[in-house]
């Protein structure tokens, strides 16, 4: 019944092949803390932070990576106003966080991050070191220690850039 009255065949048929790639989810969670021994990282200075006195606090940079393996993954953020980063720094994977002086930027670079890092087991994660110095002006304020926190991988799965802030 699907063949036309000018066509000289029997039956007609068709083939058809459909692909849909689902791309997965890359996310960055920056953590700050003064207190830290899990991570083996010894922070000096007052506590609760007193005008030009420095006081050290560790971050901690976490990614999960759901249903798809990234590559090329880049985090970044800006330090805050008399923050500065100290240099120690403890890897999970990828290289070591790198810090720009002049802008005041840390970058951390991975090359590969496998499906489902952070969702089974644990999450890629970097700790450093940052050290910030109150000033007058920050009397009665809080003290931004590190700007948005951001992350730029490719999928590998679907070739699509991911991007996700925190």
């Amino acid at each position: 019944p699907t063949v036309p009255h000018f066509v000289a065949a029997e039956k007609t048929f068709s083939v058809t092949s459909l692909e849909t790639r689902v791309a997965g989810q890359t996310k960055i969670d920056a953590q700050a803390y003064f207190r830290d021994a899990i991570s083996g990282i010894l922070n000096k200075g007052p506590f609760p932070p007193k005008v030009n006195q420095p006081t050290q606090y560790t971050i901690h940079w976490l990614i999960t990576n759901q249903s798809t393996d990234v590559k090329d993954v880049e985090v970044k953020a800006f330090l805050g106003g008399n923050v500065r980063f100290v240099g120690v720094s403890k890897v999970a994977a990828g290289s070591s966080p790198a810090y720009n002086e002049r802008t005041q930027e840390i970058t951390w670079k991975i090359d590969r991050i496998p499906a489902t890092t952070g969702v089974i087991g644990k999450p890629a994660e970097t700790v450093f070191q940052i050290e910030a110095t109150p000033s007058s002006s920050d009397l009665g304020r809080f003290m931004s220690l590190i700007g948005e926190t951001t992350i730029k991988a490719v999928d590998e799965f679907t070739g699509v850039e991911l991007f996700e802030r925190d």
